[in-house]
């Protein structure tokens, strides 16, 4: 369904504060300064902030866009090439929220327990775990893998966060391009032994 204009300005408000000012600025009154309309647009286009916030997550959230990205690609996958594709989902992630202020953002948020963002993650992880699931037509049920992959996903998530703050973890200096190189390859190195692990 294509926005409406008045939609797009209060999405895009949300960007502008939360690039500039983080979202311990987010309101509504705020928000509807910023895209130059009344507030009341908040309710009737969204239901409310919590219902802007998850739109607006849709667009920004890493896994809420990857599974339209990648979930064709794994459904036609074969064995041969199931392994190298994780590797570009999680090579993405690593990047994508590496260079993006606003993704950043939204997991400290996150992460402070604000009620607004019970929306945003439940449906990160509704639409995340269905990457999980047509990745486990590939691998061993019996095996951990949700497990696996769930600890390569916080490990990329707290490691680009943590660096925003303290360049070092474990004598490794995150300023350095060279570290996160050294990250991508011990990626790749896990993924490797999840299948290998598989028979894959």
């Amino acid at each position: 369904m294509e926005l409406k204009e008045t939609e797009k300005r209060l999405l895009e408000a949300v960007s502008h504060i939360v690039e500039n000012d983080g979202f311990t600025k987010i309101g509504v009154n705020r928000i509807a300064n910023q895209a130059g309309c009344d507030k009341v647009l908040i309710y009737r286009y969204f239901g409310g902030l919590d219902g802007l916030l998850v739109e607006w997550a849709k667009r920004h959230d890493y896994y809420s866009f990857a599974y339209s990205e990648f979930i064709d690609t794994i459904k036609r996958a074969k064995d041969g090439n199931i392994k190298q594709i994780v590797k570009d989902v999680f090579m993405c992630q690593l990047n994508y929220l590496k260079d993006n202020v606003i993704m950043q953002e939204l997991l400290v948020w996150e992460l402070s327990g604000h009620s607004s963002f019970k929306g945003i993650i439940e449906e990160r992880e509704r639409i995340g775990y269905k990457l999980q699931e047509e990745l486990n037509k590939f691998l061993d049920r019996d095996s951990d893998n949700n497990m696996s992959i769930a600890i390569i996903i916080s490990a990329i998530n707290y490691i680009v966060l943590f660096t925003r703050q303290y360049h070092k973890i474990n004598g490794i200096d995150f300023s350095n391009p060279e570290a996160w190189e050294r990250m991508e390859a011990m990626i790749s190195k896990y993924v490797d032994f999840i299948f290998d692990n598989n028979n894959l």
